[in-house]
């Protein structure tokens, strides 16, 4: 019988993560498998920190109701970026009058080194709970500051608008590609060439890079189709599982909850759905 500690054995589980990639490594390597990291995407700084100082200060001013912060890194960056400005006692004066919403347990973390406490988390860590949480609460005269991730949120941003309240976005920081494409680049041919059994996915803009880096190499279509056919797709939530869905694939595994241990867990107790997928 197998080692409950090595059912990933001989299995080969690609990880595009950039943050806590080491980490991952090693839980995969502890239940047996062989872990090839490629970082598909990074975080970048704000291109325009004076549009976060210009946002900040619109807060600072503003009659602010609710503050709604999607992620720990991006809410760090903020509160840098406010600091350097000499706006983050006032920043975080106005933050705690008002009522502050997390989308997961590490923004929570994030808010708790400045003293802040959540009036809320949503349970499944996503937008759309937000939407169906807040937007009731919203009135004609309120404020409410919205911490964007890397990109805009347009479905949060408009269900806000759309209740009448005024909007402020804060964009700390953005996605693009790694500056050495180098070890995606080969995630992407292992991936192809029938040599990654899994793929564990951890947010919804490394599959989107993933895409774009292979479309780079003339690869996407082959792409596309490895995953669909023959990889194990395993998403840390169903933020990270609808990166998959916009590239009209399938998670075939979605953590619960979305831990990572619980993901790379999980993925070991699916030895065999994940050798049926590999043809093996």
């Amino acid at each position: 019988m197998m080692d409950s500690q090595a059912q990933l054995d001989g299995l080969t589980v690609g990880i595009p993560a950039a943050r806590r990639a080491t980490e991952t490594a090693r839980l995969v390597q502890r239940w047996g498998g062989s872990p090839l990291v490629g970082p598909t995407v990074r975080e970048v700084t704000a291109t325009n920190p004076a549009g976060v100082v210009e946002a900040t200060q619109l807060i600072i001013d503003a009659p602010l109701q609710w503050s709604v912060h999607l992620t720990g890194v991006g809410t760090k960056r903020w509160f840098d970026l406010a600091d350097e400005a000499a706006l983050l006692n006032p920043l975080l004066d106005k933050l705690r009058e008002a009522g502050v919403v997390a989308r997961g347990q590490k923004t929570k973390a994030a808010l708790a080194t400045v003293d802040i406490q959540p009036a809320w988390v949503p349970e499944g860590e996503t937008s759309q709970e937000i939407v169906e949480w807040l937007t009731p609460k919203l009135g004609l005269s309120d404020t409410v500051a919205l911490q964007l991730h890397g990109e805009r949120a347009p479905d949060l941003s408009n269900a806000i608008i759309s209740t009448g309240a005024k909007l402020v976005e804060v964009q700390s920081y953005l996605w693009d590609v790694p500056e050495n494409l180098e070890p995606a680049q080969q995630l992407v041919r292992e991936i192809v060439d029938g040599r990654v059994q899994a793929l564990l996915v951890t947010s919804a803009p490394q599959v989107r890079f993933l895409a774009e880096i292979s479309e780079r190499l003339g690869l996407r279509d082959q792409l596309i189709d490895a995953l669909g056919r023959r990889v194990f797709l395993a998403a840390v939530g169903t933020v990270a599982a609808a990166g998959l869905t916009d590239l009209g694939l399938e998670a075939d595994l979605v953590a619960e909850p979305p831990r990572m241990g619980a993901l790379v867990r999980a993925l070991a107790e699916s030895r065999e759905q994940i050798l049926s997928k590999a043809g093996n």
